[in-house]
């Protein structure tokens, strides 16, 4: 199980765990975005600090129906307490993971300040 709170902006949010190329680990804040359908959006610093180089360029729908690019790279994250390969895209605003991560779980959100944040993995999916 995955688990963060809520903050005081009503956002839910996780500490997520990053794996450099040198197999480095740190812990990032990232909010659950269920608008989002990709896996996850890091900011460029934190691509940097990874090491890993730009797979190309992905293009997403945004919430206004523009089509807009986005850098994407293969990154490596502890999801779960296992290893998962997973597409980043730049931006340089709060890191954000996406539908595409949450695929296969269970989202449980207590919504109010300081609420829990769960996420578990489900069987047979």
């Amino acid at each position: 199980m995955i688990v963060g709170k809520v903050d005081q902006f009503h956002r839910p949010s996780i500490s997520l765990v990053l794996v450099g190329e040198d197999g480095q680990e740190w812990s990032i804040e990232a909010q659950v975005d269920t608008g989002f359908s990709g896996e996850l959006t890091l900011p460029m610093s934190a691509i940097e600090r990874l090491g890993i180089e730009s797979s190309g360029i992905t293009t997403y729908r945004l919430g206004d129906g523009s089509l807009t690019p986005f850098d994407s790279y293969d990154a490596t994250i502890r999801w779960a307490d296992r290893v998962r390969h997973v597409t980043a895209l730049v931006s340089e605003n709060f890191p954000l993971i996406g539908v595409g991560l949450l695929w296969g779980t269970n989202l449980s959100v207590d919504f109010r300040n300081g609420g829990d944040v769960a996420i578990t993995e489900l069987a047979n999916a």
